[in-house]
């Protein structure tokens, strides 16, 4: 009896606990359900993700920032920060562009080695005099990659857990109303015919099971992804099947 006290003392301590970092943190968000930036780029050849990191690295520091493989070959990445600002793109624009480009030849080499670096160059005029005149702005690494098909940056809004939440809604619903049905119909005899307490007892311990890990995930900051809900209710099926185990068992008996 003591013993059951203690547990049930330290789960109200661990869903109070839960509880009180859901107001005043929230749950703890992946960061492509948060609003951020995306920039895709297109190598159009494979690539290793070191040396995407490493960039990003460079380029982002101490910025949170996930990188994503798209496309069917794998040849195109997407590179998801909080936030990604005009200098950040273009610096890992450039660093992007150069990390698989083909290395030129020597002779285009020497010739862009001839270039002169003045800001100014001669040109002739019509008259066969000659002057001055401003050399042409050199091409940024934004006119060089087409946006669109090499590369595009744009802003993702906040998806709200509702939204994600949401399409469970129903079936969690229509399969739970098929469960207390089973239960009503199987283990009708249990608990001296009281039908209402042993579905009621049952669901009382999947609710509680559900808080439970819900407080866990909002104490230990665990991410909350899209990957989560499946998981829990894969979770709830699990602890059902071992409750109906039991109700088999007692029922033989």
């Amino acid at each position: 009896m003591k013993k059951n006290r203690i547990i049930l003392l330290i789960l109200a301590l661990i869903l109070l606990v839960g509880i009180i970092m859901v107001c005043v943190k929230g749950f703890q968000v992946s960061l492509n359900l948060r609003a951020h930036d995306t920039l895709k780029f297109v190598f159009d050849q494979k690539f290793q993700m070191n040396d995407i990191t490493k960039i990003c690295d460079e380029v982002l520091k101490d910025k949170e920032y996930e990188i994503r493989t798209v496309e069917v070959f794998s040849d195109a990445i997407y590179i998801i920060s909080p936030t990604i600002t005009e200098k950040e793109e273009k610096a890992l624009l450039e660093k992007l562009d150069a990390l698989y480009r083909v290395e030129e030849t020597k002779n285009e080499d020497q010739t862009s080695e001839e270039v002169s670096e003045e800001p100014l160059e001669t040109i002739e005029t019509e008259e066969g005099s000659t002057e001055m005149v401003e050399k042409p702005a050199e091409e940024t690494i934004f006119d060089k990659l087409e946006k669109g098909k090499k590369y595009e940056l744009y802003h993702d809004s906040k998806v709200r857990l509702r939204d994600i939440v949401k399409p469970y809604i129903a079936p969690s619903i229509i399969s739970a109303t098929i469960i207390i049905v089973y239960m009503c119909i199987r283990y009708r005899k249990l608990n001296q015919g009281k039908v209402v307490l042993t579905v009621g007892k049952t669901l009382l311990e999947m609710l509680v099971i559900l808080l439970e890990i819900m407080a866990v995930i909002a104490i230990l900051r665990i991410p909350f992804t899209r990957t989560l809900i499946p998981i829990l209710m894969f979770m709830i099926v699990i602890c059902l099947c071992i409750r109906f185990a039991s109700f088999e068992k007692q029922m033989e008996e």
